[in-house]
């Protein structure tokens, strides 16, 4: 047998004594106290965190039908045209064309000729395709080219081209009668 030696502090009368069948100490009532206050807290903190729940789905759904009907909103579909409104658009179209006819320029080109062997006898206008048709007479052949040349020169008129010609041999001096398409620029 081996020796025991005593260590300093502990001696060896002291007997250590375990009772595990004696009943407990109950814990203090203040903690019990604490321990429901918290469990009601937890309990009130997940109630309302479930309703903020509930609350942030229905503004996102909102918020989702408010950008569905901002997109519908900007791509709005035209109804298909009426022939009615289909035919009321080309009309306006039609006056609008008409109305940003150059006029003014237009007679000032093909009326400033400064040789005055061409007369003029009438302006034909097609707005849709920019153009213009000028019936004149001219002295003769030559001053019928040189009057094509002037407007084929013009700034504001291009493709002046002579569509038809005709020199009248029963009218004394033989005059040439003719016509000439020209497309203007458009500003």
């Amino acid at each position: 047998m081996i020796p025991r030696i005593p260590r300093p502090g502990l001696e060896l009368s002291q007997r250590l004594d375990l009772d595990f069948s004696r009943r407990r100490a109950l814990p203090p009532m203040g903690g019990v106290i604490l321990l429901c206050v918290a469990a009601v807290l937890v309990l009130a903190s997940g109630v309302r965190l479930w309703h903020v729940h509930a609350v942030n789905e229905r503004e996102e759904a909102q918020l989702d039908a408010i950008r569905q009907q901002a997109i519908a909103s900007r791509h709005v579909v035209k109804a298909p045209l009426t022939p009615a409104a289909k035919l009321a658009e080309k009309q306006s179209q039609s006056v609008l064309r008409e109305l940003t006819v150059p006029w003014q320029d237009l007679f000032s080109i093909v009326e400033d000729y400064p040789d005055h062997d061409v007369a003029l006898i009438g302006i034909d206008q097609n707005p849709a395709q920019s153009q213009i048709r000028i019936t004149a007479e001219a002295k003769n052949f030559d001053a019928m080219i040189a009057y094509l040349k002037y407007l084929q020169g013009s700034v504001l008129l291009r493709e002046a081209v002579l569509n038809d010609h005709l020199i009248e041999t029963n009218v004394p001096g033989k005059p040439v009668r003719f016509q000439i398409t020209a497309v203007w620029r458009k500003s």
